[in-house]
Order: C-alpha cells, then structure tokens, then sequence
C-alpha cells in the first residue's frame, strides 16, 4: 500500500494541465454549493435579529384567532372580549401594555423615481404589494429601535404624521419629511414621516399573517397615532393587536398557561419572536431560495461525478499497457483499484477546500448588506464535502472496475496507441433507458389511476427515471450524434468524413461523460425556458376580446350617466360598452361534487356585457372561439334565459359540458354590496353582512369557448371586486341578469374599441377627471375624494404578462445557466486529453503532409460534435420533462390553466445553444492552436506512456 501514494502523484503529475482544470471545475462546483447555501444559512441568521426587531420592548403580542369560517370580504378578526387589554394590564406579572390596530390591504406609497403614486397603485394592481401595513398605535414612547426622526405620542397626537419601517423607508426612497400617500377606496390621505424605525424589508409573502392578521404583527409597518388611524378607515379605534411587556423575571410559557383559559375566551392566539421566526421561515421566497440551495447540491453533484468519471476514465484508457504492467509487477487487483480511487479523491480534496474558501468569499461579499456576519455552517460544510467526495467516490467506480481487470499478460502487448477500440452501445441499454424516460408519460396517460397514485408516480418514478434514463441513453445520443454530425461538422470546416466517423466512439466512456456534463444545466434550461413560456399562453390575450377595458375604481356610475361619460374626448369614435361585474361564489354543494373537489377557487367572475350590442351583429366585439356549443343558440340563450359562457380551461377542470348548470351563490340575497363601491364602514372597503352560505341557483352553461388572457384580465383591472384574490373562471352573461338577479343599479367597467391613436395615457387622465368630477359631486366637495382610473388594452396585458413572466423565467433559469458555463471546463478537459492522448497520431498526420490548420479544425470538429451532442440530448429530454410537467396540471387545477399546448421560446433556446457552442469553441481553441503550432518532430517523439 505505501507505493500507492507516489504513484498517483506522479501520475497526476505527469498531466498537469488536465489536473488543474478538473480541480478548477470541482472548485467552482463546490463554491456554488457554498454560496447558494450560505446565504441561505444567513438569512435564517437575520430572522432571530428581525424577530427582535418585529416585537421591539415587548415579550408577547396577542392576536385574534383566525375564524373556523371565511371572513367577509374586507372583514377583519376581531378579539371576543374587548376588555382583554385592561384585564392584561391589570396583572402583576405585566410591565405594559400597548393596543395597536393594524389595517391590511390599503394602498400605501410616496411618488418617487417609479412614478407617482397612482401610477405605481395601477402598475401593482393584481401583484404582491409592496406597501407597508397602517397600524394605529397608542403608544407614547417608542417601542421599536429609533433610527432617526422622533415617536411621536400616539395616544394623544392628532396631526397626520407617522413612523415608517426602516424596510419600506428603503424600498420607496423614503426619509424624515417624505410624505406618503395612504388610500382607502376614492379617499387619498396624506401622511407626513417623523421617524423611522428599525425593520427589517420584509418579503411580499411575509408582510402579513393569514388574511391579513392571523400570524402576528405586520413586518413592515407605518404607525399613526389612533386619531389618525380612525381619520383614514372612518370607524373607531378597535385593536386588533395587543403588545404585552412583562415585568423582570417572568417567564412567557409559565405567563401565558396562566392565562390561557382568559386568552381562550377572547379568542386570542400568542405571537412571540419564535412564531415570527416561523412565518419568515414558510414565506414562499425563503422557501424559493432554500429549494434552489438544494436543488444546487444534486445539480453539482452530478457535475463533480462526470467531471471527475471524464478524467479518470481518460487515464484508464491511456495507462492500459502500464497497468498492465503494474499487474505484471505484482499488485492485486483491489490496488489497482485503490489507485483510480485515490487519483479521485486527490482532486476532490484541494478542490472542496478551494471551494469552501470561494464560496465563502462569494457570500460575504454578495451579503454585505446583511445585518449578520456570514459564516459557514457545518450543514453547508458537508453538503459540500458529500458532493466533493462522493463525486468522486461514483466517479471512480466504472474506471477502477476498467482498470482492475487488465491482465498482466496486456504488458507484453504493445498498445495500440491512439487508435482506440470503436466501442458499440449495447442494446439492454437502449431499451433501459426508454423504459425509464417513459415512467413519467406512463404515470400521466395510464388510465384507472387514482390522482394521488399518479402524482406519486409522477414526481418519485417520473423525475428520477428521467434522470437515469438519460444516462442510459447517452452511449446512443453519441453514436447517433457521430453519425449525422460528422457529416455535418466535416462540410462546414472542411475537414474529410474519414477522419470524425468514428472520433467519438473510439473513447465512448470520455464522450459520453463530457456531453452528459455539459447537458446537465442545458437540458434544465431547455425545460424551465419551455414550460414556463407555454405557461404564460392562457395568460396573453387575444384578438377574440375586446381591445380595452377601464376600471373605475371605489366609484360606480348610473345607466344615466353613459351619454355623458361617452362624450368624453377619449371616448370619441369608440365603441365602448358598460359592464356589469360581480363575483359570486359556486355553491358548498356542488364544490364537493367530482371534479370541483379539488379546486382551491371558490368564486367566477360574472361579468354581464350588453350581448346584443357587443357579440351579435356584423362586426361584433366580442367573438370568441366556441369550443362547446353554437354561438346563435348560445348568444339567444344568453338573453332568455339565465346562462352563461365559461373558458374550456374551466370546463375541463370541472367537467362541464353546454347545458350542465353551474350553481352560483347570489352576492346580494346575503346582504354584500355589489362592486367596490365606496360605502359605510372602512372607505372603500367590500363589507356588509355574512350569512351562512346560501343555496346555489343555476346558472345554464350556454357554451364552452376559448378565452385566453381571462386570469391576468380580472387579476390587473380590478374585476375580482369581492374577495380579490384567486378566482375559478371569467364567466359572461347578459347584462340584463345582474342587473335584476344580481341588483347592480351602477357600473364600473366599461369594455370595448377605442378610437385609433388615443393613448392608455390619455385614457386615463380623460376619465380620471371625469371620475373625480362625479365623485366630488356625490361627496358634496369632500377634501381627499379621488377615484383611480385604470385602462388595460390588449397590446398593455400582454406587454404586463411577457413583463412578468420574463422576469420569473429569467430567475428560475439563472442556476442551469451558471452550470452550463461551468461545463465549459468539462469540454477543455476532454481536449487536453484528445490532445495528449492523439499527438502521435497528430504527428504522423503531419509528416504525411496534412496542413496544420486541418489539424486544429479536426480538434474543433471534435469539440462541435460532443457539443451537438449534448444540445440535442438536452432539447430531447428538457421538452419531454417540460410536456409532462404541463400535463400533470390536468390533475390539480392550478390558475385556472389546464395543459396549454408546448411553447417553443426559440429565441431564448436559440441564445443557450449559441453559448454553448461559442464557450466549447473557446474552450478548445488553445489547445487545438498548441497542436497546429508544434514541430512534427515534438509529436512524433511522445512516447507511450
């Protein structure tokens, strides 16, 4: 065993170049792991700091419980016992005592380089806000760590001014003096800052509990004093939070078992630091970011595994006689073994250690805005080592078994140098791997399966199939690749068939280790860039709709008003057309009927549009595709009787076909007023009684028609006008059903064609006046009263759906694009290798009068085919893996999207496939330049090895 050691390190010494970039390769892999999950690890850090920081000087904050059923729209938990902020005070446990209200879902915000304020309001509609959350206060000192400015008391202030979170002082340029602007419904107050104090930026998902409320306190906050606080929701000061300080010594778990049969009374839940900790944990994005972290370590870990399977294999195929001889000498085969193996491991362990050091680096720099020190846990520590070494542990098993079972007898044998042995694919391997690629289609099309049984199979068959299958499959991509691509590559360099037929084939195992290494971030790009473009089809509007729709927002007008409103110099040469818009909810009843059971959305936008006007006629503006049903009989139907049309989408969730009935809970026989409307209570907010749920009615489906774009439409125009958030479908009916089912007496969408060349701009600032002209009237010139106007065309949505969905797309496939340029690195070790392991080869090519140039573009061929190699494998695989992701939608409705068709973003494709080639022709060209600048007398002096 002790020779063991120096030879490989004179092995690895002998091919310096190789060993360097295959450590490099390792290092880089490794300090991704480091950095993805260290800065995960320090925002974990930053939640026991920010937990403090959320509950300021108190120990405790009581909170509602959340009610056993859905709240009204605009309704908020409410404590059982109103007293229960005395009862605590009262206690000689407590030091203190603070009632706050907080206020979910206003629109709060400053102009600043983003634009104003109503343009932003407008530019978010349908987004996760970013705004902070009102919280009426009565505390006289400040709670919180003061960064500047000053607390003013809350308890007894009236002027309108507050305290802003550091977090959202940040995010909206804010500072002392900035005034920001806080709406309720058509009302707009402004609020001076005096102070800000310490909070961390919280996460959309994160800003507050369930509905608003239930997780504790909000994470980013503006605190007004409780005058002002009523000034702006107009109702009084209720709170629905309360601040507890305890004295000395107490203990909150013995403090609270004290108290809880109190607390349980007043329907109170207890939030402290540990359950704050726990909602930062859940938010969606920290979640995001810890799937990404893990989803880094498998990514490099198989980088590692091929990287290191390419070198050591090559190795193997070049020492075959001195193994030969090793054997000869009297080493068993286990040594020989433990000789491949060790030659593994030295080039993980410099390179995990380079890596840890990198990526550390990387997360102190990239985190230096933190309020933690960056450190570098053990879970990291390991993950990264379990990469490093048990890479290279796998790595090392095929080329150990290659290298064990030379015969010593091989030694006396001269090798056969560079021309290597064609190997052929076998075909248990072929069929193997189809048979592991189409798990995932089997689990999606085998019918009589439970849905549950064909999840499971999808996700843990499926995913892992596709996986090994690949690797099965790519001896035969390599073949078939060498085939067709030696033709091609051959015709463009100009360099003869002979020579690249069988280039690849004759060192398969390096072959097909580089293009598997290069595909691993490739063919993840191909399948995120391809589902997430064909996700974002029934999101972009068509032609078969109307070009524009304008909200009104908080403010509605009467049939009397439409002459007017029509005058308007932007409505000028339009054909535009009132609707009517509510937002029912489907019956309890048929929510537990097959195929509505598994929906999350409980509520249709219903949306009544003057059918006669708008879809009959010559040159109606509405047309859409029908799907199911005659659009003659469906348009007479619509106004006759009680129906409605619904998108495909909906229909093949639930199982609807034309002339099933979908049964829709009537809004106004349970008290809720229609629209958001202003009204009593909190401006602006959709209140009003809740019942029980009622019995459905039924509403005839008169047709099934194509409606693309519906989800983003009701998501961005405001038409979701009761519970604002998921809905199950956009449904049309006439007008005339809202009207006298449904008791709209005013409208506040108008839908149709505006007059060429009249801009959203325009639009909106022509209607705005005339909103806030009406408002003012109805208001009686009440001081604040200005109604938002939104406009949204066709061109608009779509342009806001690509927006959006660019940006998502761009961010999941930023990790398959940083491994497809360490794959780069892969393909520079295997033309060292080609290089190292052909110059003899290369030599006698040249003293036989081939040009050098030929030479080098023989090494570029080379390079090209792995490279088409690994593009069409990853094309094949990534597109089927997208398909099969699309189609699992089928089987749990998600959005309101069911199986869009396949989406080829061949652009963004087009890019990746571009890189590729452009980093394999910069990886291989030094070396291919060393081999055209050598002497002939140099190459064909390397001996065997």
């Amino acid at each position: 065993m002790t020779p063991l050691p120096k030879l490989i390190w004179r092995d690895l010494l002998t091919n310096r170049g190789r060993v360097a970039v295959s450590v490099f390769a390792i290092l880089v892999s490794v300090s991704l792991i480091v950095w993805m999950m260290g800065s995960y690890d320090t925002l974990v850090k930053e939640f026991d700091n920010d937990a403090e920081a959320y509950m300021g000087n108190y120990d405790l904050c009581l909170v509602p419980e959340a009610p056993r059923g859905p709240l009204p729209p605009g309704g908020q938990p409410r404590f059982a016992d109103p007293e229960l902020a005395a009862r605590l005070a009262a206690s000689p446990l407590v030091e203190s005592v603070n009632a706050a209200c907080q206020v979910p879902r206003l629109q709060i915000g400053c102009a600043n380089e983003r634009g104003s304020f109503d343009e932003q309001t407008r530019d978010r509609m349908g987004i996760p806000p970013q705004s902070p959350i009102l919280v009426g206060n009565l505390a006289a000192e400040c709670p919180y760590d003061l960064e500047e400015g000053v607390w003013p008391d809350m308890a007894a202030s009236t002027a309108m001014e507050g305290v802003l979170g550091s977090g959202s002082a940040r995010y909206f340029r804010a500072g002392i003096g900035t005034v920001m602007s806080v709406r309720v419904g058509a009302h707009v107050y402004d609020v001076k800052v005096v102070g800000i104090v310490k909070q961390a930026k919280a996460t959309p998902g994160v800003i507050m509990g369930p509905g608003g409320m239930g997780g504790g306190p909000a994470f980013s906050s503006l605190f007004v004093p409780a005058s002002v606080c009523e000034k702006i929701t107009g109702r009084p000061f209720v709170p629905n939070l309360i601040y507890v300080r305890l004295k000395e010594g107490v203990d909150k778990k013995e403090f609270v078992e004290s108290f809880r049969e109190k607390l349980s009374r007043a329907s109170a839940a207890v939030a402290d630091t540990d359950s704050i900790i726990q909602r930062l944990s859940s938010d969606r994005s920290v979640r995001q970011q810890k799937d990404s972290a893990e989803m880094s370590v498998w990514l490099v870990l198989f980088s590692c595994v091929f990287i290191i399977f390419t070198t050591l294999s090559i190795g193997v195929s070049e020492r075959t006689r001195r193994l030969a001889l090793l054997r000869a000498l009297g080493m068993s085969r286990m040594q020989i073994a433990l000789l491949i193996v060790g030659e593994g491991l030295f080039l993980c362990i410099p390179a995990l250690l380079g890596g840890l050091a990198a990526g550390f680096c990387l997360v102190y720099l990239l985190e230096e805005g933190s309020s933690t020190l960056p450190s570098l846990t053990w879970t990291t520590a390991l993950a990264a080592a379990a990469c490093a070494v048990g890479g290279a542990l796998l790595a090392s098993v095929i080329p150990a078994w290659r290298a064990s079972r030379q015969s010593p007898l091989e030694a006396a044998v001269p090798s056969a140098g560079f021309m290597g042995k064609v190997s052929r694919v076998p075909a248990w391997s072929v069929l193997a791997g189809l048979a592991c690629v189409a798990l995932q289609p089997a689990a999606l099309l085998l019918p009589g399966l439970e849905v549950e049984t064909r999840k499971w199979m999808f996700v843990w068959l499926g995913y892992p199939g596709l996986v090994v299958g690949a690797l099965f499959l790519a001896p035969a991509f390599v073949r078939a690749t060498e085939w067709a691509g030696a033709w091609l590559t051959g015709l463009l360099l100009r360099v003869p068939h002979a020579f690249l037929r069988v280039q690849l084939s004759r060192n398969l195992s390096r072959s097909v280790g580089t293009a598997v290494s290069m595909s691993v971030g490739l063919s993840l790009f191909v399948a995120v860039q391809t589902w997430g473009y064909s996700m974002l089809v029934p999101f972009s509007p068509d032609s078969s709709t109307p070009g524009t729709l304008v909200s009104f927002l908080h403010t509605e007008f009467r049939p009397g008003d439409v002459p007017e409103l029509m005058a308007r110099p932007s409505l000028k040469n339009a054909r535009m057309y009132p609707i009517y818009v509510d937002e029912p909810d489907i019956s309890p009843e048929q929510m537990k009927s097959p195929g509505f059971s598994g929906m999350r959305n409980r509520s249709v936008v219903l949306a009544g549009i003057p059918v006669e006007k708008m879809a009959e006629g010559k040159d109606p503006l509405f047309q859409p595709v029908f799907v199911s049903g005659n659009p003659e009989e469906a348009y007479a139907m619509l106004k006759s009787t009680r129906s409605l049309l619904i998108p495909d989408t909906f229909a093949r969730t639930v199982g609807l076909k034309a002339g099933d009935d979908l049964m829709l809970v009537n809004p106004s026989s349970r008290g809720n007023h229609p629209g958001n409307a202003s009204e009593g209570g909190l401006r602006g907010a959709r209140v009003g009684a809740f019942s029980a749920p009622m019995k459905g009615e039924p509403w005839k489906v008169a047709g099934i028609v194509s409606f693309p774009g519906w989800h983003w439409l009701t998501k961005t125009s405001g038409m979701r006008v009761r519970r604002g958030g998921f809905v199950a479908a956009l449904a049309i009916a006439d007008e005339r059903w809202l009207k006298e089912d449904y008791g709209h007496q005013g409208f506040q969408f108008i839908w149709g064609d505006t007059a060429p060349g009249v801009t959203n701009v325009a639009l909106q600032d022509d209607l705005g006046e005339f909103a806030l002209m009406k408002a003012r009237e109805r208001a009686g010139g009440e001081e604040g009263v200005k109604p938002l106007v939104k406009a949204l065309t066709r061109e608009s949505l779509g342009g806001s759906v690509t927006s959006r969905g660019d940006s998502v797309i761009f961010t999941m496939s930023q990790l398959p694009i940083i491994m497809m340029v360490i794959a780069v690195l892969a393909v520079l070790n295997t033309v060292l290798a080609s290089v190292q392991s052909r110059r003899r080869e290369f030599g006698l090519m040249r003293a036989v009068g081939v040009p050098g140039g030929m030479v080098m573009r023989m090494l570029w061929a080379e390079t090209l085919m792995i490279s088409l190699c690994a593009i069409i494998m990853s094309l094949v695989l990534g597109v089927l893996a997208a398909w099969c992701s699309i189609q699992i939608l089928e089987y749990g409705y998600h959005f309101g999207i069911v199986t869009p068709p396949i989406t080829m973003p061949w652009a963004h494709l087009g890019y990746a496939v571009l890189l590729v080639l452009t980093l394999s022709t910069l990886a291989c060209l030094a070396p291919a330049w060393r081999m055209k600048r050598a002497f002939v007398t140099d190459l064909l002096s390397a001996g065997e090895r």
